[in-house]
């Protein structure tokens, strides 16, 4: 029988909008035949008559406002407010009548469970889950129509309005229906997962269960069993006992208790291998039923019954994994992950290796013999910058070039030993002025009085040459296609803008080769030294070589302006405080107050934000998808961190008690053969990150142009989105052009852009080696090395020393730049690698550890900037180190701690 507020379960009227998310799914798996606990559903229209006869939803939508506690956006207050508007009405009558009468409907008065089942859950991109309420074991007409109301007013948790508030679902959308359901009293219980929600894999299935009732599972009071299903076989291929300590029953006539689990059963399984294997043939099923979409399926066991409870797509269920992966080495070369491999964490688009990768070695003219096919097929390992496996961007290192560098530098060390002494102090005294003042007053004064009269500032050619040529040169030719309008050039033009700015950027990095190769020579020359002469002095390179000005502390200072001025704005301050980062550069741009702000923001990413967070141009930089930077902004506003000036001196004080140390540690030559090297470094080393901050700045100009040739393929029908040109080849595009020209589309040109789009997508999942072949310890020691081999199960990773100090603090794991806002203030950052643009995390950051990287990676450069120890090569830090956890930085002996959990 049918009532006006209340449903079937099995009803066919069941649209989202009529008996919610959880009801739909239900129904449907009712209708069927599926094995459903029997009930009823409350329409969504219900809880609107509730709300209607009482006057509430102008005062809901009154109260459901954010408020700014502690510089954090707060819907406490607005939950506690409107659950007690809900708590102090009573049902209309017609409601009490048709709940009371479907209740009473079910076979012998039978304990319920009482589900929530909002308009806008279990959603393919939006789950919801937990965010609204489950009561069990209820009984009685009257106790199932509070627990309807309860359910009601459950859809303005803190949490459920903060959902809906960072997701942009208008508060005045919702709606809640509710599923009445007789209770299953469950032996076992539990989640399961038609595909790998972590991994993607599709062959696998993940199943978590406990004793008793399945809210232990759901709320995560308990740590369940797991198994891992093999899909062909129905069994488990890897099984894993929880603990298993307590578990939710149903507690007399209302409501539910906790019971400590046994001690006997603690220790074994809680599901049979026959219950196994039926439930991931019903899970099949259920995911047939839905059209083969991923489910999480919710489940008990009664009396050896098997029973479904809720079945709903999985939210944000990664592709699925490529398979038979291999990462084949190459003949005579070691792989690695350094310089500009470094700077292309992620795999590559097609269209970025044919053309920038040729472009670092193009030489116009490629000798005789030579032919390009990803890579060079006569004698290329010798010079070759890059290559790739599997689309992922590695350095190879030719063994028999090493050995000959290794000699050169071994004849380079002995002729330098060959000087006389007063050589190499000629060269101590040819200091500039910053470097002969942090002498003054220290244990060589005297020097101090020579130095300032006999002082030389010197440069090294390639830097020279870096300032003067081949800066102005690139930045000449961005500047020269900046000045033409793409929308006027012809599909040829298109496309030879797209490579003369390509071939701008490919031979800036020739450019930073060089500088690199400076800052190489003369930092790894320091580190050596201090390693070979000063072992257990605690003595770095990077303890001599922080704390300098740089564009990263010039891009942070003019973001604390940015932040300073909205902090000393209430009305701004509130609206950044409370609006999402996905919203609010348009709200400042229509707040009265945020004109001014939003011009200085659109100031700061221009000035700094096209750098680029992976060298790669199908990335966009932070100009044209600003999210990142909104986040880091965000989290300024709430959090100033240290004071940068402050901290500056801080540091430059703690470099100078280290130098004047050191002074005292050095005798004789030593001290001298000292100073030459640590005025070498401080005069040049600091370039290298000068240089960096320009890499990439073409592709702002680039990505315009291969848009513009991306949507006018679009309209011919050669491609589905414009952005599928960084999936062709440029022979690939000038087919295209050329097929435009006659008025032409090669959609089979757009099937293979989809393609290697997916095949790119699955990339992400792999699991990168960070050496081909897999470094051995003692191939990892030296200051040119990128990464430290971290076996085992110990707590203590070794990497490299790059940043000194020593800090115990809260990890904070960011992956990429979708997780900047995952960054928690004053935490010490765990990543793979950092590029320039992840500089705005470091504000926040009281320490970094990275899995690749060593004293000449960026990120170790802008940890001395900044101050703060840091740990670069781990290997293995963000498989190792989760978010949460505490751990210890060392940042002179190189090893980060792992605290307890």
């Amino acid at each position: 029988m049918e009532h006006s507020f209340t449903v079937a379960l099995d009803t066919t009227n069941n649209g989202l909008e009529i008996v919610g998310g959880k009801g739909r799914s239900l129904s449907r798996l009712a209708n069927a035949g599926f094995d459903v606990p029997g009930g009823f559903q409350i329409t969504a229209s219900a809880y609107r008559c509730f709300v209607a006869h009482h006057n509430l939803q102008a005062k809901i939508l009154e109260l459901a406002k954010p408020e700014i506690v502690e510089g954090a956006v707060s819907f406490e207050n607005a939950s506690k407010n409107i659950g007690r508007l809900f708590a102090d009405k009573e049902l209309p009558a017609e409601l009490l009548t048709d709940i009371g009468s479907a209740y009473y409907m079910l076979p012998g008065n039978p304990a319920v469970a009482v589900r929530s089942s909002a308009n806008a859950e279990d959603l393919p991109e939006l789950s919801f889950a937990g965010q609204q309420e489950t009561y069990l074991n209820v009984k009685g007409g009257v106790q199932v129509s509070e627990a309807v109301k309860k359910c009601w007013a459950s859809l303005w948790t803190a949490q459920a309005i903060n959902y809906r508030h960072e997701m942009d679902i208008g508060q005045n959308t919702v709606a809640m229906a509710v599923v009445v359901q007789i209770m299953i009293p469950s032996e076992v219980s539990g989640i399961l997962f038609t595909a790998n929600p972590a991994s993607g894999d599709r062959s696998e299935m993940i199943v978590n269960c406990s004793f008793g009732l399945g809210e232990a599972i759901v709320s995560g009071r308990v740590t369940p069993d797991t198994y891992i299903v093999d899909r062909d076989t129905l069994t488990a291929k890897e099984t894993t006992i929880g603990a298993k300590a307590q578990m939710i029953v149903s507690s007399g006539e209302q409501g539910t208790r906790i019971e400590n689990v046994p001690a006997e059963q603690k220790e074994i399984s809680s599901l049979s291998e026959e219950s196994l294997t039926e439930l991931a043939a019903l899970a099949i099923r259920v995911e047939t039923e839905f059209d083969g979409v991923p489910q999480d399926i919710e489940w008990a066991i009664s009396d050896g019954k098997l029973w479904l409870l809720q079945s709903r797509p999985i939210t944000n269920l990664p592709p699925e994994p490529l398979r038979n992966v291999n990462w084949p080495e190459i003949p005579g070369a070691q792989l690695l992950k350094r310089q500009v491999a470094e700077n292309m964490p992620d795999p590559l688009c097609p269209l970025f290796e044919d053309m920038y990768l040729r472009a670092i070695y193009d030489t116009q003219s490629w000798p005789e013999g030579w032919k390009w096919n990803g890579r060079l097929t006569k004698n290329w390992m010798k010079n070759f910058v890059v290559t790739t496996v599997n689309g992922y961007a590695y350095q190879p290192l030719y063994n028999e070039r090493n050995s000959d560098w290794q000699n050169h530098m071994s004849k380079v060390r002995k002729e330098q030993v060959k000087l006389p002494w007063y050589a190499n102090f000629m060269q101590a005294i040819r200091m500039p002025s910053f470097m002969i003042d942090e002498m003054k007053g220290g244990p060589l004064h005297v020097f101090y009085l020579l130095m300032r009269t006999f002082r030389t500032f010197r440069k090294f050619p390639a830097i020279r040459k870096w300032e003067k040529q081949q800066l102005p040169e690139y930045l000449a030719v961005i500047e020269r296609w900046q000045k033409i309008d793409p929308t006027q050039a012809t599909g040829e033009e298109l496309l030879a803008g797209m490579k003369a700015l390509n071939f701008a950027e490919a031979r800036y990095w020739q450019a930073l080769r060089s500088i690199i190769g400076t800052a190489k020579m003369t930092d790894g020359g320091l580190q050596t030294f201090l390693e070979q002469n000063a072992p257990d002095e605690g003595f770095i390179s990077g303890t001599f070589l922080s704390g300098f000005t740089s564009k990263t502390l010039d891009a942070e200072s003019a973001m604390r302006s940015i932040a300073e001025r909205i902090r000393s704005n209430r009305s701004l301050y509130e609206l950044v405080i409370i609006t999402p980062v996905s919203r609010l550069l348009d709200e400042l741009e229509r707040h009265p107050e945020g004109k001014q702000i939003h011009a200085a923001i659109k100031k700061y990413l221009h000035d700094y934000g096209r750098q680029v967070f992976n060298l790669d141009f199908v990335e966009p930089s932070l100009e044209e998808e600003p999210l990142p930077f909104v986040m880091s902004l965000k989290a300024m506003v709430r959090n100033t961190g240290y004071d940068l000036a402050t901290r500056q001196k801080t540091v430059a004080r703690q470099r100078r008690s280290k130098f004047r140390q050191a002074l005292k540690f050095f005798k004789g030559k030593q001290r001298i053969e000292f100073l030459r090297l640590y005025w070498t470094a401080r005069i040049n080393y600091p370039t290298r990150e000068a240089a960096l901050f320009y890499m990439g700045l073409a592709w702002s100009t680039f990505r315009p142009w291969a848009l513009e040739l991306g949507k006018r393929l679009v309209a011919t029908g050669t491609l589905g989105q414009p952005d599928d040109v960084f999936y062709l080849t440029s022979d690939d595009l000038q087919s295209a052009i050329e097929a435009q020209s006659h008025d032409q589309a090669l959609p089979e040109l757009g099937a293979r852009a989809i393609e290697q789009r997916e095949l790119r997508a699955l990339r992400f999942r792999m699991d990168q080696p960070s050496a081909i072949p897999p470094l051995k310890q003692k191939d990892a020691k030296t200051p040119f090395s990128s990464l430290r081999s971290n076996e085992g199960e110990t707590n203590t990773l070794r990497g490299f020393a790059v940043s000194p100090g020593t800090v115990t603090g809260v990890a904070s794991v960011i992956m990429t730049p979708n997780d900047f806002d995952k960054m928690t203030p004053d935490t010490i950052l765990v990543c793979p690698l950092t590029t320039p643009a992840w500089t705005q995390l470091f504000p926040h950051a009281t320490g970094l550890v990275t899995d690749i990287g060593s004293i000449l990676a960026h990120g170790s450069i802008v940890a001395r900037e900044y101050g703060i120890p840091a740990v670069l090569g781990i290997g293995n830090a963000t498989q190792r180190i989760k978010s949460g956890q505490r751990i210890t930085i060392d940042g002179d002996k190189g090893l980060v701690t792992i605290q307890e959990v």
